[in-house]
């Protein structure tokens, strides 16, 4: 008896742990194992590319700021006038 309650205890709350595990994880696990992989690539147009894309990364603006909710804003506004010339 006791088993079946905890059955029925377990499979929930790992489905909740799960979901909350996903938000808060950081984001850069994906960015981190495609580094890894890049170090261990034996091509270097592969090197030259990715160093390309860190200096392009050092360089943008800091993202997320209010320029890009600005950006947003500006596109929800004009997505009904775009919409009406259809």
């Amino acid at each position: 008896m006791e088993m079946k309650w905890w059955g029925k205890m377990t499979v929930p709350m790992r489905k909740v742990w799960s979901k909350v595990s996903k938000k808060i994880r950081p984001k850069t696990a994906g960015q981190n194992k495609l580094h890894r992989d890049v170090r261990t690539c034996e091509y270097e147009d592969v090197h030259i590319l990715w160093d390309m894309l860190k200096k392009n990364d050092e360089t943008d603006p800091v993202k997320g700021g209010d320029e890009a909710a600005a950006w947003k804003l500006h596109w929800a506004k004009c997505a009904p006038l775009l919409c009406r010339g259809v």
